[in-house]
């Protein structure tokens, strides 16, 4: 009995080994990777960060040749915005402190503004 069992069991392991696979054949499709930050103003505070995000960020990261950050507006809850920002070489752009898209961005901001 013992032996008919593992002949069945062998049997079965080779039959999965030679089915074809076709998950494998297929293109993996392009997947994109964004950061999420949710910020919160003190009083008064959120027409300065728009003005500073107008003059020296959207344009650093155009100037960059990034993506600019999508800015979404709460209606209600504890956060006042979201900001929706793409990153170019996906989840490889976290494997190191200094990406060449920051390096870039930062390069560009500091134009801007004039300097350190």
């Amino acid at each position: 009995m013992k032996r008919i069992i593992l002949s069945s069991i062998a049997t079965a392991s080779l039959a999965f080994t030679a089915a074809p696979v076709t998950a494998q054949d297929e293109p993996e499709e392009a997947r994109t990777t964004y950061t999420v930050e949710f910020l919160r103003f003190e009083p008064d505070k959120a027409e300065t960060w728009t003005e500073m995000r107008e003059k020296y960020w959207v344009p650093a990261a155009k100037a960059a040749g990034l993506p600019v950050p999508t800015v979404h507006w709460m209606m209600d809850g504890e956060w006042d915005l979201m900001v929706i920002r793409e990153i170019p070489r996906g989840m490889a752009s976290f494997d190191r402190h200094g990406s060449p898209e920051g390096e870039r961005w930062n390069e560009e901001f500091l134009k801007l503004v004039g300097g350190e």
